[in-house]
């Protein structure tokens, strides 16, 4: 990879991660309602999920849904539900301050987005999709099979990633710390399941329409 192909992608891909988007508001939820650690289930299936999606489409497996559409009809009614549930989780999660600890104690039955779900969501995930179909058009050539450049832009990417994902978290539980009274994290809770349903439902809804 060029050294000016190289900036540009490094400028794109922080760009991207950083700006808010569903992984970044699920992060900051989870970890305003149940600590920094209680999320790291959530980042590193983030992480993973994004990833593994970068590298398949680096190998152009991209082209299955093409050859199998019943595939691609059946994964896009799973993904709505799918986004319903992770939209459900955040909005009914609660965690009250527990006097003895500086970290949000999930109360019974509530628990964080865990690693399956943060990275299955990937899948669905309208910003994760179209910044590995934008990335790709434009800074690699896959036409010619895997190469070197092709490794340092998957490589960037899992770095990105590590990145943002740890750094929305912390944030999100700064936000819990600071948000003490209940009604004041369950309120911040619906404002981010609002946001999240509002970010992914219109193109899932119109895929289905489709």
């Amino acid at each position: 990879m060029e050294l000016t192909n190289f900036v540009s992608f490094c400028l794109f891909a922080f760009t991207s991660a950083f700006t808010p988007g569903p992984n970044n508001l699920m992060l900051a939820a989870s970890a305003a309602t149940f600590g920094f650690r209680a999320t790291w289930p959530h980042i590193l299936g983030i992480t993973v999920g994004f990833n593994l999606m970068v590298v398949v489409s680096l190998l152009g497996l991209n082209e299955l849904f093409s050859t199998f559409p019943t595939v691609y009809i059946i994964s896009r009614y799973a993904a709505f539900l799918f986004l319903l549930h992770l939209t459900w989780k955040i909005a009914t999660a609660a965690a009250p301050q527990h006097p003895a600890t500086t970290e949000p104690q999930a109360t019974t039955g509530s628990q964080p987005i865990g690693f399956w779900s943060g990275a299955l969501f990937q899948i669905i995930n309208p910003k994760a999709v179209i910044v590995i179909i934008s990335a790709i058009t434009a800074y690699t050539d896959v036409s010619d099979g895997i190469s070197a450049s092709h490794m340092t832009f998957a490589g960037i990417f899992l770095f990105v990633t590590i990145t943002y994902t740890t750094l929305w978290s912390f944030g999100g539980s700064l936000i819990g710390r600071a948000l003490s009274n209940p009604m004041h994290l369950k309120v911040f809770n619906l404002v981010m399941a609002g946001l999240l349903l509002g970010a992914v439902a219109p193109v899932i809804l119109t895929s289905l329409a489709l």
